[in-house]
């Protein structure tokens, strides 16, 4: 299972709560053409090519600390770490996207040193420079968009894709205003995924970062099509109103006081995205609260997780704890960024819920069956592989095997969970299916979000709640 991605700072703060947050520094210039871009990789390869050759003079002549060290040169040097760090930052786009995926891989598994650089690719991407901002603003607004909205010049958030602004819109009618986040995307991002991707697939095999039994194509065509979705803020948009209607829906998240900001559709385009700015702070910063309000929180998340998978099929697939923003005052929790959202087709929600379910019961004969039939396994693999993925699958479900409170933090279930990544990653035989990628990142965002919470929380019940709507759904519903 896999641990969440942090996008950082990525709408961690669409909140008035970070009014006075420094705005971030300019940063260099976005490669936006495919020729930059690719000097970039190239750039990177050369680089890395020096540190490895450093690094094997250090070996060989004894003057590292790391001469018996089996992991890789070109990954096990610090030098080379950080100009990885550099250039996935400085890249954005689908290379430090691609970059937050591979990080969200069990420590125990890469270099120290590479585990440190991916941690700071999660810390988010450098702003643009100020002449690139106005050219993506004037280009989807035109050149009288201050006529329209008064903009703050430098952004309060920046990530792989774009990066958020605070603005203001008068009402020529009322003049009334209107606190808005403005996200505007990197130029050149959405024209260079499929460059991008093949350049950095390059280098990565060339250096061996991604072992065999991730899958590192499989990885890399979830990640072409995640990013080409993501990079569409009309679509993004409408995620955005859908996911509004479905919560304000539902009696229960409503009483939760859960809510979407309101989509501002006169200043969205395909590459700016304007919402309502809410208050409130990012929710793992509510520890501090009394326990059985972060029981409450924790639990209305998890019932959220487990409606948007197996009631609604439809799932905002990004863990970033800043996605939530929880408002003290109000006690209410604002969802936001949408562009990860996806849907998933109802045989494979059937068949999920049918292994959750084994998992919860510890029924080792219907989780191997179904994990077959869905093609998590092949039914070839080795018994090490076989008992990683029961044991893998029993935590996952310890949540949900009992009526009794579930003590996330002491359980330290994600930990465990991710232990089992190494077996996984030396004798899978087959890549999980396509859903699990985006599926299992936000599950276990979701129990790291408990955990960050202390929650200590019944879960049967939500189970049981999903199972039995699922029974009165007729097969192709």
């Amino acid at each position: 299972v896999q641990t969440p991605v942090e996008d950082n700072q990525q709408l961690e703060s669409y909140s008035e709560e970070h009014h006075d947050n420094p705005h971030l520094p300019e940063g260099s210039a976005v490669p936006s053409t495919r020729l930059s871009r690719a000097f970039g990789f190239a750039s990177l390869g050369a680089g890395l090519a020096v540190g490895t050759a450093a690094e094997f003079a250090r070996r060989t002549f004894g003057a590292s600390d790391n001469n018996n060290s089996k992991d890789p040169l070109v990954l096990s040097n610090d030098a080379n770490a950080q100009r990885l760090t550099e250039s996935l930052r400085r890249m954005r786009g689908a290379a430090m996207k691609l970059g937050q995926m591979l990080s969200i891989q069990d420590e125990s598994i890469a270099p120290p040193a590479l585990t440190n650089a991916l941690a700071q690719v999660r810390k988010g991407a450098e702003a643009m420079p100020q002449y690139q901002l106005m050219q993506q603003l004037e280009d989807q607004w035109d050149e009288g968009w201050r006529e329209r909205i008064e903009l703050e010049d430098r952004p309060f958030a920046a990530a792989s894709i774009g990066q958020v602004h605070r603005g203001t819109i008068a009402s020529p009618s009322t003049f009334d205003t209107t606190k808005v986040a403005v996200k505007v995307q990197y130029p050149g991002v959405a024209d260079s995924i499929e460059s991008d991707l093949s350049n950095l697939s390059m280098l990565v095999k060339a250096t061996g970062l991604a072992p065999p039994g991730l899958f590192l194509e499989n990885v890399i065509r979830v990640g072409r099509d995640e990013l080409k979705l993501e990079c569409d803020y009309r679509r993004e948009a409408e995620n955005q109103r859908r996911f509004q209607t479905l919560i304000s829906s539902d009696p229960s998240l409503v009483a939760d006081r859960f809510v979407v900001p309101q989509v501002i559709d006169e200043l969205s385009t395909s590459r700016i995205l304007v919402t309502e700015l809410v208050h409130g702070g990012t929710i793992d910063k509510v520890v501090d609260l009394d326990q059985s309000e972060r029981n409450r929180i924790g639990k209305a998340i998890m019932r959220l997780t487990m409606l948007e998978l197996f009631v609604w099929r439809f799932m905002q697939t990004d863990p970033n704890w800043g996605n939530f923003l929880y408002d003290v005052r109000t006690k209410t929790t604002y969802l936001i960024d949408f562009g990860a959202a996806r849907g998933y087709d109802e045989e494979f929600v059937r068949g999920y819920l049918n292994i959750v379910a084994a998992n919860a019961d510890r029924d080792e004969n219907t989780l191997m069956e179904e994990s077959i039939r869905m093609g998590f396994l092949t039914g070839e693999e080795n018994d090490v592989m076989l008992e990683a993925h029961k044991l893998s699958g029993f935590c996952l479900g310890e949540p949900f095997g009992s009526y009794e409170p579930y003590d996330f933090r002491s359980s330290k279930i994600t930990s465990r969970l991710s232990e089992h990544g190494s077996v996984f990653l030396k004798h899978r035989l087959t890549p999980p299916p396509e859903e699990v990628y985006t599926l299992h990142r936000k599950l276990a965002g979701a129990y790291n979000l408990c955990i960050k919470l202390g929650a200590n929380i019944s879960c049967r019940d939500l189970l049981d709640e999903v199972m039995e709507y699922q029974k009165k759904q007729p097969t192709g519903s």
